[in-house]
């Protein structure tokens, strides 16, 4: 495990791009130059300290949630594009966010789908399911959504109606991770996963996993990665047949963010004070 950004508090999600490292902290934003390591920008955002806001990312844009409030930033200098309260209390949080080039799509606690136009900041609600979503995806003209009670959605993601539906058991499916046509699904009682999404058909399945909630961190070469932050587990598999391949021991805690490239996972947890890194080709 190599330190690579000494922020001295906890990093509660970040993301990666070519040359830098965008990371939320305390009630900041800071930018973190990949290579040099070295702190080129940082500005407040939030009003309060939080460790739930999550943040997704694409070249322009920064979106976070943090319980029922959205934020849009300039992704180049954190400028506030907007802000908007999309609920009001714990029956009406966002749950999971994603984005494609002309829609942000926010996922609301027991199974609404509020959809944002990125030029016009138009908002649009559709009811989905009885059941919350946690972990949302977008896949070609297709939303993919996993449910609390243990469902996986093909949704059309201009209707939002279900083309289709696949029962994977009766917890959470709390993280999926989309590779070509596949998708990686982690439930959390602790079975792993491999789907087609064509067929929309189990192709490999894992039980026991981990023992505690996991999920699915994304693909090095030809294995899946998955991490258990209270298990403090990091774990490698075949990405065909979910054979377990390696192990990684690291001290986590209870929650965080992993992130591949190349031959490197970025990562953050409770435990950490900034970003660690580790090497996956020795």
């Amino acid at each position: 495990m190599e330190h690579i950004a000494e922020l001295g508090a906890i990093v509660t999600d970040f993301n990666i791009t070519e040359q830098c490292i965008d990371c939320m902290c305390g009630k900041e934003l800071i930018k973190i130059d990949k290579h040099s390591r070295d702190i080129i920008y940082k500005q407040t955002v939030f009003e309060k300290e939080g460790l739930s806001r999550k943040l997704i990312s694409d070249d322009k844009q920064i979106f976070v949630y943090d319980f029922c409030t959205l934020y849009v930033l300039n992704q180049k200098n954190y400028e506030l594009l907007g802000k908007w309260q999309l609920g009001n209390d714990l029956s009406s949080d966002i749950c999971g966010i994603a984005v494609d080039d002309d829609t942000i799509f926010c996922s609301i606690r027991n199974g609404k789908i509020i959809t944002l136009d990125r030029q016009s900041y138009l908002l649009k609600e559709f009811v989905v399911s009885e059941s919350s979503m946690w972990s949302i995806k977008i896949y070609d003209n297709y939303m993919i959504c996993g449910t609390v009670d243990g469902e996986l959605l093909l949704l059309d993601k201009t209707a939002f109606s279900i083309e289709k539906r696949l029962v994977l058991g009766k917890k959470n499916i709390g993280s999926l991770y989309i590779d070509g046509e596949t998708i990686y699904v982690a439930s959390h009682d602790g079975r792993l996963f491999k789907i087609d999404i064509k067929s929309f058909e189990i192709e490999s399945l894992t039980k026991n996993a981990h023992k505690k909630m996991f999920h699915c961190a994304g693909v090095y070469g030809d294995m899946l990665v998955t991490v258990s932050f209270p298990c403090s587990e990091i774990t490698l598999w075949n990405k065909d047949t979910l054979e377990k391949t390696r192990e990684i021991n690291t001290p986590l805690k209870l929650s965080g963010c992993i992130h591949i490239e190349n031959d490197f996972m970025y990562i953050c947890s409770r435990n950490i004070l900034g970003i660690d890194r580790i090497k996956l080709n020795e």
